[in-house]
């Protein structure tokens, strides 16, 4: 180890804030150093950083293959691997995707691969609001009695892009079936070291298979609450420089609003590829 860097733990001993590394000149050593770091805790914080979009990528690069955005319309212009998280408007023309992340949710679960993690990069942040809630659905699990832990293992959760395009008011041709339905375990492990993770979420999930609707459904909205509770979440208060990654596998986040009006927000985000949850 090349101790590159210093660990404080964020809250709840969940998540890890690092200081003493600047992520645009250290090392691949150093970096392989952080993605193991950040692979124990779940979510981490590096504040303090100047990351052009090239740094960003190769920072990102080190957790593995970059994921495509979607919606290239908010991509940045030279590179389609970041995604722009913003209420800009330069020369008329909105810059970035201020909607995105709200409500509890794990990036992109209606894929068959979701993605591995999501690293946000802040340049300009409001002076209130817009914070970033991050749930540890690996102390959830944890906290589930045993007997509810046998009746939810084994458990399979529908996800579905559809129907979060429905949720959004997304109109889709009704034989567009770019990204088909899949399933999912409710309780998911973590492949670095095992940990098992209570892996629901909202706006993607049409349900549990085996049982009916509205059941399952409210199942999962139940579980969902359980897992958002005030002991199992953190709250990132954003400041310019800050780098937000957080592991999808093992948790849930949502974004709060801010006054649009008042304030300009404006991040770049990049995804990291995933594989099938097990």
């Amino acid at each position: 180890m090349s101790n590159a860097f210093t660990m404080a733990p964020l809250a709840h001993n969940f998540g890890v804030e690092l200081t003493g590394i600047d992520l645009a000149t250290c090392g691949p050593e150093s970096h392989r150093e952080v993605v193991e770091t950040f692979d124990r805790h779940g979510v981490m914080v590096i504040r303090d950083q100047v990351l052009s979009p090239d740094a960003q990528i190769a920072f990102t690069r080190a957790f593995g293959e970059p994921e495509s955005n979607a919606r290239l319309e908010y991509t940045h212009p030279n590179f389609p691997e970041i995604y722009v998280i913003s209420n800009k408007v330069v020369d008329g023309r909105k810059i970035g995707d201020h909607t995105a992340g709200q409500g509890w949710h794990t990036d992109s679960s209606f894929l068959a691969e979701p993605v591995k993690c999501t690293m946000l990069y802040a340049m300009e942040v409001p002076p209130e609001g817009s914070d970033t809630l991050l749930a540890d659905l690996c102390a959830a699990w944890n906290e589930l009695p045993v007997e509810r832990q046998q009746a939810l293992e084994g458990l399979r959760v529908q996800h579905s892009w559809r129907a979060l395009m429905e949720m959004k008011g997304v109109p889709l041709a009704p034989d567009d079936d770019r990204l088909p339905d899949v399933v999912h375990p409710m309780v998911r492990t973590h492949p670095a070291d095992g940990r098992k993770a209570l892996w629901v979420s909202t706006g993607t999930t049409r349900g549990i298979v085996g049982m009916p609707n509205p059941d399952g459904l409210d199942l999962l909205s139940e579980l969902v609450e359980f897992a958002t509770q005030d002991r199992f979440v953190y709250r990132h208060k954003w400041r310019v420089g800050d780098v937000l990654i957080w592991d999808n596998r093992c948790t849930l986040h949502t974004g709060t609003p801010f006054d649009l009006d008042r304030y300009q927000r404006h991040v770049h985000r990049t995804w990291v590829k995933g594989g099938r949850p097990t």
